[in-house]
């Protein structure tokens, strides 16, 4: 699956219910217009986890057709959001899980959208040390660092998306910034 050029605009609450509602009762129609206003945003979460395309496309179409088959459970319509992004965030667990050993990213790659460039220029000069020690973190780590720093989401969404309360989020949130740092320093030894 190739990411879309472009994303649909954004869609008032009540007829993101609606459409879900009707993508719930099996109109693939609807269906299709939820993922096309989402499909840029699950390939990035997913490329940025698991580090290239190829990984990325397999899970976010999982996670698609996860999405699908499960769609007639969801209780909270208005949540489909959260629920697709946990979806994807399995999807990739799964993924790194199946292949037993991590790929190296491009940070280059993963974070190339102008001005959401992490700002680590004064921690790290070297975008391969970073690539390298993001890719020693375990999918939960690279998981919420994706989609707190990437793509920006607060606290409570990011919960949401996983399931957890909040104090929990913020907590893992610590948690894998620590994780990093010490891959960061573990990646500065081993290159001296």
């Amino acid at each position: 699956m190739e990411p879309l050029a472009a994303t649909a605009p954004a869609l008032p609450v009540s007829a993101q219910v609606d459409l879900v509602r009707r993508a719930a009762g099996g109109d693939h129609v609807a269906f299709e217009r939820l993922l096309t206003t989402r499909a840029d945003q699950a390939f990035r979460i997913a490329r940025a986890i698991l580090g290239n395309d190829s990984d990325a496309s397999d899970a976010t179409q999982e996670a698609f057709v996860s999405a699908w088959r499960g769609l007639p459970r969801l209780r909270d319509l208005e949540n489909f959001d959260a629920w697709l992004r946990r979806i994807l965030v399995n999807a990739c667990r799964a993924q790194l899980r199946g292949r037993r050993r991590v790929h190296e990213i491009s940070l280059d790659e993963t974070f190339d959208r102008g001005d959401h460039r992490p700002q680590l220029s004064d921690q790290v000069s070297d975008t391969d040390m970073l690539a390298r020690a993001f890719a020693r973190l375990d999918a939960d780590k690279r998981s919420i660092l994706v989609l707190h720093h990437l793509e920006h989401e607060p606290l409570a969404s990011i919960a949401g998306t996983l399931g957890i309360p909040v104090g929990t989020a913020k907590s893992r949130l610590s948690d894998a910034r620590a994780a990093l740092q010490r891959a960061l320093i573990a990646e500065g030894e081993a290159v001296r």
